[in-house]
């Protein structure tokens, strides 16, 4: 990471938990304390993806959030409040992130192109990394049917946030 979020505290990711409903995941916990977050190094930015349509894609990560980063717009709590509209009107400044992701998905970092990196924190998934595309979202009157994680605008990256971090490289060179 090029530039660190916070030092916290197992604490503060316990106090965090107990907002979620739920454990983070083990690799996720360990990073939060170790780095929590932040902004990535122009070296380990590109993640690639195989998309719904069976595609192979990639994006550049920008930032992971950061846990009791002061900034909300970086802020892990703040950001997961915000994609499940759980903002009083107090924080009009505060766009949600995805207004139809899952309570399950916490939305841990973003592409510069408006997508959301996603964290998988509870059910079948637990602990996978998907990527929700902002370029491409679900459009409006979608079939509510389909779970979230059939959506033509969402994409597995991982099947953990550990081997998330590993799969970040450079981007490609320009044209």
């Amino acid at each position: 990471m090029k530039e660190r979020g916070p030092q916290i505290t197992e604490a503060a990711i316990v106090r965090f938990e107990v907002q979620l409903g739920t454990k983070l995941p083990d690799d996720y916990r360990d990073f939060l304390l170790d780095v929590n977050g932040g902004q990535t190094a122009r070296s380990h930015r590109q993640f690639l993806m195989v998309t719904s349509a069976g595609r192979k894609d990639g994006t550049l990560l920008n930032s992971l959030n950061s846990l009791d980063d002061p900034d909300d717009r970086f802020n892990l709590a703040t950001r997961w409040m915000s994609s499940h509209q759980q903002f009083p009107p107090a924080f009009p400044d505060i766009p949600p992130d995805l207004p139809d992701l899952p309570p399950e998905v916490l939305p841990i970092g973003y592409d510069g192109f408006g997508g959301t990196v996603g964290l998988v924190v509870a059910g079948p998934h637990r602990g996978q990394v998907w990527f929700l595309d902002g370029v491409a979202p679900r459009p409006e009157g979608s079939n509510p049917r389909v779970e979230w994680f059939d959506r033509r605008d969402v994409s597995k990256i991982a099947d953990s946030f550990r081997e998330f971090m590993a799969g970040l490289g450079p981007p490609p060179p320009p044209p």
